[in-house]
């Protein structure tokens, strides 16, 4: 995370609170969330009894959302 210049509560923050929630490789899943200009997507795996949060980094919303506002 701090090689991407994210904070654990923005991480946390998506995860816990997302804009949409989508599918992802492996059985994994990907939290979005728009936090100021760059949106924080979240790739994790949901266990029994706790979440592995595999990487999270930030995009710009037009290349995941589309026409986001």
């Amino acid at each position: 995370m701090n090689m991407r210049n994210l904070s654990r509560s923005t991480v946390l923050e998506t995860v816990t609170h997302p804009y949409s929630v989508i599918d992802g490789k492996y059985g994994r899943r990907i939290a979005q969330k728009v936090h100021g200009d760059h949106l924080v997507r979240v790739v994790f795996e949901e266990h029994e009894d706790h979440l592995l949060i595999v990487t999270a980094y930030p995009s710009k919303p037009e290349r995941y959302l589309g026409a986001y506002k």
